[in-house]
């Protein structure tokens, strides 16, 4: 007596060599995936870059910054970076700091 393998039998219904079909075996059949959902913006902190008016947009006039805080690891308390630009020089400044509730 010989054991044939489940990699073999499943290649002799690929090849038409028994009369089973895919559909018959747990491996072939088409299994329903979970949908995923979207992640929605539970929160909105501040306001959007879209709202800055247009005087602003031009780069005429010094002293307006943007800021931002770039985060390394997901650890609350690792250091983080506070970035600032002002827009009208592109002057840029990186401030280490101590974690992110500082």
């Amino acid at each position: 007596d010989q054991v044939v393998s489940t990699k073999t039998l499943y290649n002799y219904v690929d090849l038409g060599l028994m009369d089973i079909k895919n559909g018959d075996l747990p491996e072939k059949v088409k299994r329903n995936t979970k949908t995923r959902r979207a992640r929605v913006n539970k929160r909105i902190l501040g306001r959007s870059i879209d709202e800055r008016s247009p005087r602003i947009e031009s780069r005429k006039d010094f002293g307006h910054w943007e800021c931002d805080l770039v985060l390394g690891h997901k650890t609350k308390d690792d250091d983080v970076l506070l970035t600032l630009c002002e827009r009208k020089t592109r002057q840029f400044f990186m401030i280490k700091i101590e974690d992110k509730t500082s």
